[in-house]
């Protein structure tokens, strides 16, 4: 016979993939919606979360060897920034529009990821970063 105490650890186990998932749904369609300039109502919410979500998944990505509380408070300044000083720069050549902001943010998430995966590949392959 099964209690809820049988459940609990697993539900514990499963949580995080399934937020993370939503969260990457919710960003991705943020996404979409800026690109393609709907006029949903829920365009500027999830383009907002998308904004914020996108480079702080590839800066906790990159910062992978610092404790997880300060990889997540690292993570939210680190976007913060990025948002900021894309701003600026989309601001300062006068196309400061959620298009180009949009594409912004996905091409440094990219960045982002790309310089992770290229980190990962030269930890399995023995190389010496020192000497690279």
């Amino acid at each position: 016979m099964r209690d809820q105490t049988d459940t609990s650890p697993r539900i514990g186990r499963d949580l995080p993939p399934i937020v993370a998932g939503a969260a990457t749904a919710v960003a991705g369609i943020g996404a979409v919606l800026a690109l393609s300039g709907s006029d949903s109502p829920l365009r500027a919410p999830f383009a907002l979360f998308f904004l914020l979500l996108g480079p702080a998944a590839g800066l906790y990505a990159v910062l992978r060897r610092l404790e997880p509380g300060a990889r997540v408070a690292t993570a939210v300044a680190g976007a913060a920034a990025v948002d900021l000083v894309l701003a600026a720069g989309l601001s300062r050549l006068e196309a400061l529009t959620a298009g180009p902001a949009t594409a912004a943010i996905v091409a440094v998430t990219a960045l982002l990821f790309l310089w992770t995966a290229a980190d990962r590949r030269n930890e399995r392959s023995g190389a010496d970063p020192a000497r690279l």
